[in-house]
């Protein structure tokens, strides 16, 4: 039987058009256009999709469970700002699945991963997500320069880079686990859990050793400080 997953969410502050009676109607109206039996509706309510408290996102992290485990053959949502909290968060999630084989709609958008124009679209959305790292990178290496031009000593390469003679390149193994760590948060595990898992999995942090509460507090917030360039939706 395929499994067709709508997901809904309201703010706190936006009814109306917006109200979940409203994402309902129209996921339903769409599903039934598109020859697509609704199995199931997720709601998120009152939750600010642009917030810091992400790992909170109830229905957002049992749907994300779902398509992880293989359970989701079609999502539909209103719009990417209702999905996810910015782009980043987007291209990932849409990133499993296609890895699942989960087909993924977003109504206001037109996008539709099954078609060439919905695949077109996502690509997009990933080149410029590649672009936001750019960035990043560059901003890490110009605090790195100020640092260094100010007779300040920087010893500490940031987890998740390498060091090439004055460059900072993308360290892969570090990238996955930093990736880990955020998922995890996400999912509402505290910064004392993350250590645990990531010492109990013999994931060793910057220094070779084993991760501590405070190691991976210091190496999310660095990361989520650079990312504060991520493009927003409201």
């Amino acid at each position: 039987m395929t499994t067709t997953i709508g997901y809904l969410r309201r703010s706190r502050i936006t009814e109306g058009n917006n109200s979940i009676q409203t994402q309902k109607k129209m996921i339903e109206d769409f599903c039934e256009t598109n020859n697509l039996i609704l199995t199931q509706i997720v709601v998120d309510d009152g939750i600010s999709g642009s917030g810091e408290k992400t790992h909170k996102r109830d229905g957002y992290n049992s749907v994300m469970k779902m398509v992880e485990d293989g359970e989701v053959d079609n999502l539909v949502v209103i719009s990417l700002s209702r999905w996810g909290r910015n782009l980043g968060e987007i291209y990932k999630s849409v990133e499993l699945m296609n890895n699942t084989d989960t087909h993924f709609y977003s109504i206001k958008e037109n996008i539709d991963t099954s078609s060439p124009y919905g695949r077109f679209t996502i690509n997009l959305l990933s080149s410029l997500y590649e672009m936001e790292l750019e960035l990043i990178r560059e901003r890490v290496k110009d605090t790195l320069k100020v640092k260094k031009e100010s007779g300040k000593v920087y010893s500490k390469t940031p987890f998740g880079f390498s060091r090439v003679g004055d460059d900072l390149v993308e360290n892969p193994k570090e990238k996955r686990v930093l990736r880990k760590m955020l998922r995890l948060k996400e999912k509402g595990f505290s910064y004392r859990d993350i250590s645990n898992y990531l010492t109990k999995n013999r994931h060793k942090n910057k220094s070779g050793g084993k991760w501590s509460r405070e190691n991976v507090y210091s190496v999310m917030k660095t990361y989520l400080k650079n990312e504060k360039i991520t493009l927003q939706f409201s």
